[in-house]
Formats: structure tokens, C-alpha cells, sequence
């Protein structure tokens, strides 16, 4: 009898894939003009805003996907530790510095952490995407609610970086020296407050997997395009009351950002899963997904790894004539001597870097987990 594999879902790891590949580059571009490049300071929206949370939405899509047979609590209490740990290690490393006492307790890891428990609690007892959608709307909902009313003394009846609910949650919680940037910025944006509203990307995430797995048949792209719709225009009304912001995760910000990678997804299952004749693989679009494959299945290993790059180029020095110099700066240097735009010169230099690894890892079937 002839056994037939297992097909991976080709969208989630090419939306992946496509929002890693953007980080690289967007997030090595050095200091220096670009703008729209850059996270807006407050209230706003750019391009390098959507990563974090369309890989957070992403993350739900995949959790619904890994865990349709069941949860092994066991795995998922240690990678939870785990990610905690390398949260932790991750800060030492980024910020350069074993000071315990300013040590950031809050980060992108722990955050992961924090939102992979409360979405399995949640999803064990509700896993309608219809309901699933509409707890996250109520998640939305009471966080905006309770964000507005808490800031009616901020300049403008709105939050603002020195007067808002993080500056006052976190800070208890956690200590302004344990926040990022020590609490200087009157905010952490993967703070407790931040991860309450980032339920929300998780539980839309999770329902867009559950509409891939139930309509498993016909092709779930048409469902997850209108969904993608609803919230973007959903995000533009709720803007007229509170703006798009990162840094507090806002309302309008959660689902502009969910509904951007609702389409996303829908975009790459319509051209890429939703085919009933072979492999999508075996065709002239087969180099399309492998190359976006290779980024999307070591998506945790590049993200973060680019970081902890950028920070050891950042601090390790050398003599050069007598003058000390980081490994980052004389890369700069280099790069600027031989292209009249140096930092996308070096932003596409680490993008090549990153690609390199990212494919031979690939063609190695090499894919670091945590």
C-alpha cells in the first residue's frame, strides 16, 4: 500500500518566511535617514510595525495546526521555560551587560511565552473561529476601554509615552529598572499590558488555523481574505477613536496587523495550497516556496539571531591605528567608501548574510527549534 506524506502548509511557512526576510533587512538598516524604515515613535504605522505582530498572528495559525490532535502539557511547560530562559540570555546579550540589578525582565521571548499558555488555556475550551474572533474583539474591546479611561488626565484624552497604562502595570510589576530601556520611555512594549492586547493577534491567528483545517477540502482562502478585510476596515474605525500605536499595542494597531496577515496568509494559500492537481513544489513556482521556506522554517533562529549579530558586531572592537574601533563600524565604513547609499548597502549586505545561512540550513534540513 502506498503512503502518502504528510503536505505541509506551504502559506504559513512563506508568510513567515516573507515577514523574517523583511526584518532582516529592515532591522539592520543602520542609523540614519529612512524614516518609514524605522518603528514609528508613537502613534503611526510603518512597515517594520507589522513583524513583531504578523509573527504573533502567525504563531496562533501554527499552534492551531500543531495542536489539532491534542497538547503534550509536558512540552509545552518546558518550552514556555525555555523561552523564558533564552529570553533572559537573549537581553544579556542585546543590551551587552551582566547587571542584574537593570536587567530587562520583559522581551519578545517571554512574551511568546506568556501569550503560547494563555491562548492553549483559552483554546482548550473554545475553538469556534467564529467565537474565537469574537473573544478577541472583547479582549480589544475592555483593553480599549479601560486604556482611554485610565488616560483622560494624558494631553489629548489619549495615551501618550510619559502617561499611560504600561508606565503604571508594568512599573509595578516588574520595577522601572527591569523595563525596557529601564523605564526612561514611560512604556515596554512587550510589557503585561502589551501582551493583553496581543492575545488578540494570537486568538485571530488561531482561528485562521482552524478555518485551514476545517475547510481542509474546498480551501479555506476565501474565508481568511474576508476576514483579513473585515478587521483592516474594522482598524480604520476604530482608529477615529484611538490611533495605531506599537507601543501600547493598540486596538486599531491589533487588527489593522492581524487583518494584514490574515490576507497575507489567504494571498499564499490561494496561490500556493489551494491546489488539487500534485505539488505545488513540482512546478515553476517550486523556487518561490522553497526560498521563502528556507527563511519561514527557521523563522526563530534568523529573527533573533540578527540581533545577537548586530550586538556582537556592535561591541566587539578592534585597534585600527591606533584607534578602537567596533566591527560594525569598519564594516560601515568599508561599505560607505563603495556605495553611495551605505546604510541600505549595509542592510542588504546582512540581508545576504542571512540568506546564505538561511538556505543551506534549508538544503541541509537543518530547522533550529525552541
Amino acid at each position: 500500500m502506498k503512503t502518502v506524506k504528510k503536505r505541509r502548509i506551504y502559506s504559513l511557512d512563506m508568510s513567515r518566511g516573507l515577514i523574517v526576510f523583511l526584518s532582516v533587512f529592515l532591522g539592520t538598516i543602520p542609523a540614519g535617514g529612512y524614516e518609514y524604515f524605522r518603528h514609528a515613535e508613537w502613534y503611526g504605522f510603518t512597515i517594520i510595525d507589522l513583524i513583531l505582530p504578523s509573527f504573533i498572528t502567525i504563531f496562533g495559525t501554527s499552534m492551531a495546526i500543531a495542536y489539532q490532535k491534542g497538547i503534550n502539557w509536558g512540552k509545552l511547560v518546558k518550552r514556555t521555560i525555555r523561552l523564558i530562559v533564552y529570553g533572559l540570555v537573549f537581553t544579556i546579550i542585546v543590551s551587552w551587560s551582566l547587571d542584574f540589578s537593570t536587567l530587562r525582565l520583559t522581551g519578545v521571548l517571554q512574551m511568546f511565552a506568556l501569550l503560547g499558555i494563555v491562548t492553549v488555556v483559552i483554546t482548550k475550551f473554545v475553538k469556534s473561529p467564529i467565537k474565537l474572533v469574537l473573544l478577541a474583539f472583547l479582549l480589544l474591546f475592555v483593553y480599549g476601554f479601560v486604556t482611554l479611561a485610565t488616560s483622560q488626565s494624558c494631553e489629548g484624552g489619549l495615551p501618550q509615552p510619559t502617561c499611560n497604562l504600561s508606565g503604571i502595570v508594568d512599573a509595578n510589576v516588574f520595577g522601572e529598572n527591569h523595563m525596557y530601556a529601564q523605564g526612561e520611555r514611560g512604556f515596554d512594549p512587550e510589557g503585561l499590558m502589551t501582551s493583553f492586547a496581543a492575545v488578540s493577534n494570537v486568538l485571530i491567528g488561531f482561528a485562521i488555523g482552524r478555518l485551514i483545517l476545517i475547510k481542509k477540502e474546498s480551501g479555506a482562502w476565501k474565508e481568511i481574505l474576508t476576514l483579513g478585510m473585515i478587521l483592516v476596515l474594522l482598524s480604520l474605525v476604530v482608529y477615529q477613536i484611538i490611533p495605531f500605536n506599537k507601543r501600547i499595542w493598540s486596538p486599531s494597531f491589533a487588527l489593522l496587523t492581524s487583518g494584514i496577515t490574515a490576507i497575507l496568509i489567504s494571498t499564499f494559500y490561494l496561490f500556493f495550497d489551494n491546489r488539487k492537481n500534485g505539488d505545488v513544489k513540482e512546478t515553476a513556482l517550486g523556487s518561490i516556496v522553497w526560498f521563502l521556506e528556507a527563511f519561514g522554517r527557521n523563522s526563530f533562529f534568523i529573527y533573533f539571531g540578527k540581533f545577537i549579530i548586530a550586538s556582537l558586531l556592535a561591541h566587539i572592537t578592534v585597534m585600527v591605528h591606533h584607534e578602537e574601533k567596533s566591527l560594525a563600524s569598519i564594516l560601515f565604513h568599508w561599505i560607505e567608501a563603495i556605495s553611495p547609499y551605505p546604510q541600505l548597502s549595509y542592510a542588504f549586505f546582512m540581508l545576504v548574510f542571512w540568506t546564505a545561512i538561511a538556505l543551506t540550513f534549508h538544503k541541509k534540513k537543518w530547522y533550529v527549534k525552541v
